[in-house]
């Protein structure tokens, strides 16, 4: 077996400042978006998290962040920062009743995330007759994973919707800089990301629709 592509050393440093303070200020600021809190304070609060954790040495949240949970996924930060960006440009949330419904595509993507998620759990806890995480270092998990980042695009109205380019460009990301591990499967999913999915389905299926497109 050949030896995995890792990444740079100072590059892996980088990233997990760079990547907690995407999903700490992001993340900070959609929450703080639904619970309704004025935008100026939602705008204070994710910058003041977001220098916390750029701070260098055990000043930076990303410091104790990391040694309790490690870097957090490309898509998983990536994510963040789009519903941080929306959140911070919004003076007032979205209702949950207003929010534009889920295609069919983001749907699917969801189901795909928890059920790989369970699938890396049981991994975890060697319950799976071969084991899954290597295989995140080769080429054909990598492949799959392009595959099914891709093809939502596909769909008509997906192309001009940015979520829908969240999942490849955390695949490209990871192609050029081997982020976060240079474990395919630690670009996509990470154990926040993993439970925030699960509280996206369950909202999902309490739509009173059916998905559009």
């Amino acid at each position: 077996m050949s030896t995995p592509a890792l990444p740079d050393l100072m590059m892996m440093q980088l990233w997990l400042h760079v990547g907690w303070a995407l999903v700490l200020a992001g993340g900070s600021a959609a929450v703080l978006a639904m619970l309704s809190v004025p935008l100026l304070l939602r705008r204070v609060i994710a910058l003041v998290l977001g220098l916390w954790v750029l701070m260098p040495g055990n000043l930076s949240a990303a410091y104790w962040l990391g040694l309790a949970f490690q870097a957090p996924s490309v898509s998983g930060a990536l994510a963040c920062a789009y519903v941080g960006w929306t959140a911070l440009r919004s003076t007032v949330a979205r209702a949950a009743d207003t929010a534009p419904r889920p295609l069919r595509w983001e749907a699917g993507l969801v189901v795909i995330g928890v059920l790989l998620g369970w699938a890396l759990l049981l991994d975890t806890f060697a319950q799976l007759s071969s084991a899954l995480y290597p295989l995140g270092f080769g080429q054909a998990v990598l492949l799959a994973l392009s595959v099914v980042a891709v093809l939502p695009l596909l769909q008509a109205g997906a192309i001009r919707r940015v979520s829908a380019w969240l999942a490849p460009l955390a695949l490209a990301l990871f192609v050029l800089l081997r982020l976060p591990t240079g474990n395919a499967f630690d670009a996509v999913l990470d154990p926040w990301l993993w439970v925030a999915l699960h509280g996206v389905a369950l909202r999902w299926l309490q739509w009173p629709r059916k998905f559009k497109g």
